[in-house]
């Protein structure tokens, strides 16, 4: 992997799922509407339409964000202007779906084409659609980069879109500095769990199809594909690296807790069986710790939380990961790999 962790995803630039993940968790969140477009366009490009106009693509986007308003209320750092205003204004029956089309034109689209494939303040090296004609006129042709993904494969980058939505709308939502924020787990149910100064609760939706972008929809352990079949999708495990059963030995002697996104990573299910309560090899300290630098290069509220667990520096987080990996191998002495 690259020394930064942005330039693996942009490297290169034949992997067309890479580049669209490094949009999806690494361009500027300021609003939902990256997301909803992200989501519209995926739903298109599955149907094998290579170009529609702006008021059939309205529909699929000004969607989107209708249905993440019913849930949270705030879809960005200005919690209102003249779009959100108009989808709040769907939801409650005040205007029509002509009405909620019209100023989805012209104000929903109205910055997200020209921002969409900007990621760390450069356009990534293939574009996913091109852009023809000016203000209702316009045309977005959808290029082979996206219309090559087959559907199972646009299921899955959906689905990781709408975990990442969730993640970014609730750090919004709460309004607070997301260094409060600690990302957990609920094993039981798997959901990813906010909390705020260890008070307010809050479910964040899935943690698998929240990992799965940023590992590259790949287990973590043996590199092999995830299945992305909804009838599949159980065989993707979520796992602690370090072992949950030694969180309060973690946590007395390296004051940081296995239970949180830092040490969670999604699994195939022979690699989650095989390993069980074993330590991995000491080669994973390293993909741990590039794993989440990935997080820490994308924004809140995963970033906030793994600075807040393992350090606010490359080095302290680095050595974080290396101390709760030794503390635990000096427990459990069996070294297990795929």
């Amino acid at each position: 992997m690259a020394d930064h962790p942005l330039s693996y995803w942009l490297s290169d630039a034949n992997a067309t799922e890479r580049l669209w993940r490094s949009i999806v968790l690494f361009g500027a969140n300021t609003a939902a509407y990256k997301f909803a477009l992200a989501g519209a366009l995926l739903e298109v490009s599955s149907k094998g339409i290579d170009s529609i106009n702006v008021h059939e693509l309205a529909v699929p986007f000004a969607k989107r964000v209708c249905d993440h308003l019913k849930v949270e209320d705030r879809q960005g750092t200005n919690p209102s202007n003249s779009f959100l205003k108009a989808c709040r204004q769907f939801n409650s029956d005040e205007i029509d779906i002509d009405r909620l089309v019209s100023v989805t034109i012209s104000q929903g689209f109205r910055y997200v084409f020209d921002a969409f494939h900007r990621v760390s303040q450069e356009e990534i090296p293939k574009p996913f659609f091109t852009v023809e004609g000016s203000s209702s006129d316009r045309k977005l042709h959808i290029t082979d980069q996206l219309l090559k993904i087959d559907n199972l494969r646009s299921a899955l980058l959906e689905r990781e879109v709408e975990a990442r939505w969730r993640l970014v709308e609730t750090a919004w939502s709460m309004r607070v500095p997301t260094s409060l924020l600690n990302v957990g787990m609920e094993n039981t149910s798997q959901e990813l769990i906010v909390t705020r100064d260890f008070s307010t609760r809050k479910s964040i939706g899935n943690a698998k199809w929240a990992f799965s972008g940023y590992q590259d929809g790949k287990c973590f352990y043996c590199n092999s594909e995830l299945d992305t079949n909804n009838k599949l999708a159980k065989q993707t495990h979520v796992d602690h690296v370090i072992p949950y059963r030694l969180q309060k030995t973690i946590n007395s002697e390296v004051n940081v807790d296995v239970d949180l996104v830092w040490n969670l990573v999604n699994a195939c299910s022979d690699c989650n069986l095989s390993k069980s309560d074993k330590m991995p090899n000491y080669e994973f300290v390293k993909r741990v710790y590039e794993r989440n630098e990935y997080y820490i290069h994308s924004n809140h509220p995963l970033k906030d939380s793994i600075i807040l667990a393992t350090g606010k520096t490359p080095a302290e987080r680095r050595s974080t990961v290396r101390r709760a990996f030794d503390v635990a191998g000096s427990y459990i002495r069996s070294s297990w790999r795929p």
